[in-house]
């Protein structure tokens, strides 16, 4: 995976912030910034995905919901699934 640079704006308080929280993690403030965004990134992709299930949830009607699950075997669960 190649990498390239990006200017990041930020304002001065964040950044000393950030420079506190990176020392205090034992990382770079560019390995900080690189993590907060990947995390950042993956929070908003599982957001939408959620967003997109409720809206598939709110035009399917139940009786169609449950004939889908009708097709699944019924089989007992695993043992790490028991509660």
């Amino acid at each position: 995976m190649s990498k390239t640079s990006f200017p990041l704006r930020i304002q001065n308080d964040e950044r000393e912030r950030a420079k506190r929280l990176a020392e205090a993690l034992g990382v770079s403030e560019n390995r900080l910034y690189a993590e907060l965004i990947h995390d950042g990134m993956l929070i908003r992709e599982q957001m939408l995905y959620m967003g997109q299930l409720r809206a598939l949830a709110a035009r399917t009607l139940p009786q169609d919901a449950l004939a889908v699950l009708d097709k699944v075997p019924a089989t007992p669960p695993v043992e790490t699934d028991r509660v």
